[in-house]
């Protein structure tokens, strides 16, 4: 490996650390809006995510050891830098679990609120009493019995 290639290697670490720290702050700024319920504002940081991932997944070679770095880590400044990035990288995934297990909790409530949406007009059908508290059975919608 040139003293090029160790730059490249540098440069692009630096970058990915940059990318690492962008990526932490955007899984913030979506927890934030999550808890806001600012789901436009969700949606359009999305695109700004998955830009980021992309540009970190060409990092992939280079922290996950698939590049062989024997040259560049007597440059004492590289593998403090791919540790640094990885723990990042860690702080990014646990985030982005909480985020994903927000998401879960909401869409459970939604269901919930739609399951009970959907019971009480059902409950229409079901059995009431009339004014004299006498039982009457499947009322419906201009349809109802007595028992």
């Amino acid at each position: 490996m040139t003293a090029g290639d160790k730059s490249t290697v540098m440069a692009s670490l630096k970058e990915g650390l940059h990318k690492a720290n962008a990526l932490n702050a955007l899984l913030e700024e979506e927890l934030t809006l999550l808890k806001a319920g600012d789901l436009e504002s969700f949606e359009a940081l999305q695109a700004k995510k998955s830009e980021t991932l992309e540009a970190l997944s060409t990092l992939i070679p280079l922290l996950t050891g698939d590049v062989s770095l024997t040259e560049a880590e007597d440059d004492e400044a590289v593998v403090p830098l791919v540790e640094e990035i990885n723990a990042l990288l860690a702080t990014c995934r646990d985030a982005h679990l909480r985020n994903a297990m927000l998401i879960d909790r909401k869409m459970e409530a939604t269901r919930s609120a739609l399951e009970v949406l959907r019971s009480s007009r059902s409950a229409d059908t079901g059995e009431t009493y009339d004014r004299l508290g006498k039982l009457k059975r499947g009322q419906s919608r201009g349809r109802e019995t007595d028992v």
